[in-house]
């Protein structure tokens, strides 16, 4: 079962890559985990802070492969000894509506660090379903290219990493500390505490 699938993977993804895919979605757990567990304001400061790092790094592989393919028309490289950059690349799944898939992922990444910037409710839950919609299309495309390119793309599943990383973060963000205010980093209590957050009416 899904033999051929796993041959590709074995092929194009070398295994120090995997590892440093892991390694990125480990950080962004235990970031996560720590963020959910910490009380107040600190803990979705170090949500945000996390999705923000990862949105920058899916703008960073986004405009990589927009370079390539959009700007100067070069192949898109592989590291290691991974080859299945360039047949994804000329696949007919490489473009969306006559636009490169590598501008919707600058958007798409855009969009949720924008969001991810600001503070109350409706970011939340914005950082939360974008980072929904963004993980479905990663299925999607994952799908796409080990059932009909039989082929993998190295930067495609390193995006494919960080937006289930941001789903997971975003997810803590907006299930940990949706309905409460916005919070002030800067003001502090009478007590010369951080100021507490409080239910919202």
């Amino acid at each position: 079962m899904l033999t051929d699938q796993r041959a590709i993977l074995n092929r194009d993804i070398p295994l120090e890559i995997a590892g440093l895919y892991l390694l990125v979605l480990a950080l962004a757990i235990g970031l996560t985990i720590w963020g959910y567990r910490s009380s107040g304001s600190r803990g979705e400061k170090i949500l945000r802070l996390t999705a923000g790092g990862l949105c920058l790094l899916g703008l960073a592989v986004s405009a990589y492969i927009a370079y390539h393919a959009v700007i100067v028309n070069s192949p898109i490289q592989c590291a290691s000894t991974g080859g299945g950059c360039e047949l994804v690349e000329k696949s007919k799944y490489a473009h969306f509506l006559g636009i490169h898939l590598s501008i919707y992922g600058l958007i798409g990444y855009s969009a949720i660090l924008i969001v991810t910037s600001l503070r109350g409710d409706n970011a939340r839950v914005a950082a939360f379903g974008l980072s929904l919609f963004g993980f479905c299309v990663s299925i999607l495309l994952r799908y796409l290219e080990l059932w009909q390119i039989h082929a993998s793309c190295q930067w495609c599943v390193a995006s494919a990493f960080l937006m289930t990383s941001l789903l997971i973060v975003n997810s803590a963000r907006m299930f940990g500390f949706f309905g409460l205010d916005d919070y002030d980093f800067e003001e502090e209590d009478e007590s010369g505490g951080p100021a507490e957050a409080a239910p919202a009416t």
